[in-house]
């Protein structure tokens, strides 16, 4: 090819391999930017913990509120159902919400009971409101953004939703039962690189 001038230096050292088709070799690491946040310390695993709901209104599950300067990527939402008794209608159903601000999981506030960095070595903290719901409390001031139906057990939801500094994203859930059952809700998130 006129103009290029490739040369072959695969041996000791920092230099890439050509062929004499002038291919050149090289070794890459492809990441998500998941990974690469988690390589960093810039991941978290947000987790209710056991909540037990006994009644049959639609109840709080979940608040967080993004206070970081980077925007927080939530990735995937983590579901465990279990025990719902009595009569029960339908699959539970979860509404997740857009920037809510207010209802009672804001005014008696309740931390989750898991914060943690998915990266174990790192000691960074996530600087967010992050609260969990209870039986029969409320979630308000937002507007509704997807509907997310459980069947007993462990299920896991992929998405891909931004929260720039300040804003927030909420969960309820109603059981579909007239007894009550035992829940966790998490989100699975991490900070986007300001520079992408």
């Amino acid at each position: 090819m006129p103009g290029v001038n490739l040369i072959d230096g695969s041996g000791p050292g920092f230099s890439a391999k050509v062929n004499e088709n002038l291919r050149l070799y090289t070794n890459g690491i492809v990441q998500t930017e998941a990974e690469a946040a988690t390589d960093i310390g810039n991941s978290y695993n947000l987790n209710t913990g056991l909540i037990a709901y006994t009644g049959t209104s639609v109840s709080s599950l979940m608040y967080l509120k993004n206070n970081e300067d980077q925007t927080l990527v939530v990735t995937a939402i983590a579901v465990g159902l279990f025990d719902r008794s009595a009569t029960i209608t339908d699959d539970a159903l979860i509404t997740l919400i857009r920037n809510p601000t207010t209802g009672d999981i804001v005014s008696d506030a309740t931390a989750v009971d898991m914060n943690q960095n998915r990266n174990f070595g790192s000691d960074n903290t996530l600087t967010a409101d992050v609260f969990k719901g209870k039986d029969g409390g409320t979630v308000t001031n937002g507007g509704d953004i997807a509907k997310l139906l459980l069947s007993d057990g462990r299920s896991f939801f992929t998405i891909d939703w931004e929260l720039p500094k300040g804003k927030s994203l909420g969960a309820t859930v109603d059981l579909n039962t007239s007894g009550g059952a035992n829940m966790y809700f998490a989100f699975i998130c991490h900070l986007k690189d300001p520079k992408q």
